[in-house]
């Protein structure tokens, strides 16, 4: 087998070799998964990617708890099982989180294309837990999804088994991160231009005192763009930056108070720099009801005196924000992910631009 293939193309070349051979008949049950396993010595997602290529080409014929038996094409039942199972053709999808500001669009839309697409969605998620990420995507291997959609947990390390998913070539693209250095289809927010955006937008509003409010940077290439962003534009507009207010991740899935710690660290970040504060960029929305109780306790004047702005946010918000281009990013999503599993393309990184949208004034 030659060996700049990839593992499941060594694998496919030679099972497809064999069939067509008659080494194995038609109607024959191939080894099982297992033991293709141990004969090619690869892993079991190489094993089940090489038979998922030769079930598309109606070479085999899957059958879940029974196995892979080689397909006689000119037998109707199997010619109808082969066609049943095209309709079962699978992407798995694992989400960090979804909230009504970001990600419910964007899984409407990737669900109708993948099944104008002819395949089906399965939706998990990790809920911020790399453990809980781990598991959801061995379980979307097992039900032999043809492709996945992850967006990864933050931290500081890249989870190696989305990496050795990518070594093994199996189709999947990361969606909202980029892996630097690591050649993976990716789309996401053009997450430095959207902040740059919300600094000319408080220059615009007459701020020229700006301090900026995220969670922590570390590990998280979404919120690194964002937070260059905004230094950037501070130069550009030839602004002046207070000291940055950096805050606890925000894990909490449903809508409950604000942490009370954030509130706690906004409320010192506010008092600290009153009278030399004209204007705030929010790197995430999730992190404004901590900004805006802790403002409400100093009155601190948060969105009137101190004018705000965020990334993310629900319709209708008071206070302008950039909106994350869910649909493109879905459309981009499948497109690129089809492109794999057809092996018609690679490797992208896509940046789409945010949508600014203004305050919603009653």
């Amino acid at each position: 087998m030659a060996k700049q293939d990839f593992l499941y193309l060594q694998v496919y070349n030679d099972l497809k070799r064999k069939i067509d051979e008659g080494v194995y008949r038609p109607g024959e049950k191939l080894p099982r998964d297992r033991d293709l396993k141990e004969k090619y010595d690869v892993s079991m997602i190489t094993v089940r990617r090489a038979l998922e290529i030769l079930k598309k080409e109606e070479k085999v014929q899957r059958v879940p708890g029974v196995g892979t038996f080689v397909a006689d094409i000119h037998d109707s039942d199997t010619e109808q099982t082969l066609a049943d199972s095209q309709v079962r053709r699978k992407i798995g999808v694992v989400m960090e989180h979804v909230s009504s500001s970001y990600g419910l669009d964007f899984l409407y839309k990737v669900d109708q294309l993948a099944e104008e697409k002819g395949y089906k969605t399965i939706i998990r998620f990790s809920y911020y837990d790399r453990t809980k990420e781990d598991k959801e995507i061995d379980f979307l291997i097992e039900t032999n999804v043809d492709g996945l959609i992850v967006m990864p947990c933050h931290g500081v390390y890249y989870n190696p088994k989305i990496l050795k998913l990518i070594l093994e070539g199996f189709p999947i693209v990361v969606i909202d991160k980029k892996l630097d250095g690591i050649p993976v289809p990716s789309v996401r927010t053009d997450n430095r231009r959207a902040t740059k955006d919300l600094v000319k937008h408080l220059w615009q509003q007459g701020c020229r005192n700006l301090g900026f409010v995220s969670a922590q940077v570390v590990g998280t290439s979404s919120l690194q763009d964002r937070r260059d962003g905004f230094y950037e534009a501070i130069n550009d507009y030839g602004l002046r930056s207070v000291s940055e207010c950096t805050l606890n991740f925000d894990e909490t899935v449903y809508d409950t108070p604000p942490n009370e710690h954030n509130v706690n660290m906004v409320a010192d970040y506010l008092v600290k720099h009153k009278g030399s504060i004209d204007g705030i960029v929010c790197a995430e929305y999730s992190l404004m009801p901590a900004i805006l109780e802790a403002s409400r306790r100093t009155a601190s004047g948060v969105g009137q005196e101190i004018k705000i702005c965020c990334v993310d946010g629900l319709a209708g918000l008071p206070y302008a924000h950039m909106k994350q281009n869910e649909i493109e990013m879905a459309e981009q999503t499948i497109a690129l992910l089809l492109a794999q599993i057809n092996k018609t393309n690679l490797h992208n990184d896509i940046m789409i631009p945010a949508i600014f949208v203004p305050a919603q004034l009653n």
